[in-house]
């Protein structure tokens, strides 16, 4: 597992992390110490969680979150939340406010548009019940890609990161992925002329041991091209404790000089 050293708070470099926390509760005295923990080790600028829930709170933070949905979340319980340590300027309509969501934010290297979100995951029934496999991963990415191109089209001259929980293996391992999806979002990307940048075999580079990640980070020109470190971290903790049933993922950018 890599994980990040610390940083001096010059700037110099800019971290972003995603992580799905598998919904935990208000009530979660053992795990929500442990997964507060493990966001304070990793010391990053802006996070973007998903399945979450307010009882995780990171201090000197503005925050940023989608709305419960009656009848799904538990009290305290959201899709996703942005939290950054640089200005939220303002909150941007998405195509489903309910599951992601969008901010203006004045970072070190510039205006920077964050999205954060969750592609739905294949066996999705659909609002019918009758969808097939992969059937509404596929239109949820259509929906996305198109809030994409609107936003990259509004703010030409703004960085973008797309973040969160993609459903998706984007490794060539073909773990939770099907070829019809992965190229329907990696075509989504280059139309929005965004780049993953956590799509490495990151089972191979040592990074993690279980499994394939589904949570990625993507990046606009020229944050794409200054990514200096990526990183990983395992759902379970220290001495075996499941934290979530998704690792999380980290990137340093080299700050502009």
């Amino acid at each position: 597992m890599s994980t990040p050293q610390p940083r001096a708070r010059d700037g110099a470099t800019l971290r972003i992390a995603t992580w799905n926390l598998e919904r935990p509760s208000l009530r979660g005295h053992t795990r929500n110490p442990r997964l507060l923990a493990r966001l304070r080790a990793t010391d990053a600028d802006l996070w973007v969680l998903t399945e979450t829930n307010r009882a995780i709170a990171l201090d000197g933070y503005a925050a940023l979150a989608s709305p419960s949905v009656a009848g799904y979340h538990r009290d305290g319980e959201n899709f996703t939340t942005l939290w950054s340590r640089w200005p939220i300027l303002q909150a941007l309509p998405t195509f489903n406010p309910a599951l992601a969501v969008c901010a203006e934010i004045a970072s070190p290297a510039g205006p920077l548009i964050v999205f954060g979100t969750i592609i739905t995951y294949a066996n999705d029934p659909g609002p019918l019940k009758t969808a097939r496999r992969w059937e509404e991963h596929r239109k949820s990415i259509d929906a996305h890609a198109a809030d994409w191109q609107a936003l990259r089209q509004r703010f030409p001259d703004h960085h973008f990161c797309v973040a969160g929980d993609f459903n998706q293996s984007r490794d060539g391992s073909g773990w939770y992925a099907d070829a019809k999806s992965v190229d329907k979002l990696s075509a989504a990307l280059r139309q929005s002329a965004l780049h993953c940048v956590t799509d490495t075999d990151m089972r191979a580079a040592g990074l993690l041991h279980s499994r394939a990640s589904v949570d990625h980070i993507c990046l606009s020109e020229p944050l794409a091209a200054r990514v200096s470190h990526l990183g990983a971290w395992e759902g379970r903790d220290h001495d075996g404790l499941r934290m979530s049933d998704h690792n999380g993922v980290v990137i340093d950018i080299r700050a502009p000089v």
